[in-house]
């Protein structure tokens, strides 16, 4: 039994795979409540769902966007027991991605990992992840330096993402500043990263 916020499908917003068709189960529930977090709604509201429920009703977005891929996201996924999800999409070979604050492991069949660490956790992330992140994802926030991206840079070669905090233009100067003093100071592998869902006000 899983938890669930919304299963809908769109496309993917942010990352490396941004553009993307993408069937989005977000998982209710998430114990950091970063102040900036564009998901509250996520953070308690839910309905309780069996696994083969949630798969059926993925499974009816597919069918109308054959295409897609399935990103398990939240709120915060790893605070729940993803294993039988993540195994049955493995089954139909569906490519399966997990976007995560870092905090939690769970040894999942899954082909991509988002890690996203957050200002409100010290940027921490858990030892067993490293080996797995396909990309790792950064709110451009107050909290955020140099130090704390070269530090993550020496744990990790996958590519960095800045993101901006909000989609207004004073976040998107911020982060466009802080990337241009990534690259003076020589980090690297790291991107400048947008919220497409935002442009182009989508879910």
């Amino acid at each position: 039994m899983l938890k669930i916020n919304e299963i809908f499908w769109s496309a993917q917003g942010e990352g490396v795979e941004s553009g993307l068709p993408a069937i989005f189960v977000r998982l209710a529930g998430c114990s950091l409540r970063c102040p900036y977090c564009d998901t509250r709604g996520a953070w308690a509201r839910g309905r309780s769902m069996e696994v083969a429920a949630v798969a059926a009703a993925a499974a009816e977005l597919k069918a109308a966007h054959p295409r897609s891929r399935l990103v398990v996201t939240g709120g915060e996924p790893l605070e729940q027991d993803l294993k039988g999800l993540l195994a049955l999409f493995r089954r139909r070979r569906w490519f399966t991605a997990v976007e995560t604050n870092g905090l939690h492991f769970q040894d999942l069949p899954c082909d991509w990992w988002t890690v996203s660490p957050k200002d409100v956790a010290g940027f921490r992330v858990h030892p067993r992840l490293w080996a797995k992140a396909n990309e790792i994802k950064l709110l451009v926030t107050p909290a955020l330096d140099l130090a704390t991206v070269e530090r993550l840079r020496g744990r990790c070669d996958a590519p960095i993402i800045l993101q901006p905090q909000r989609h207004d233009r004073h976040r998107y100067r911020r982060a466009f500043a802080f990337f241009k003093a990534c690259t003076r100071a020589g980090i690297p592998g790291v991107r400048l990263g947008l919220q497409l869902h935002a442009v182009y006000r989508v879910p």
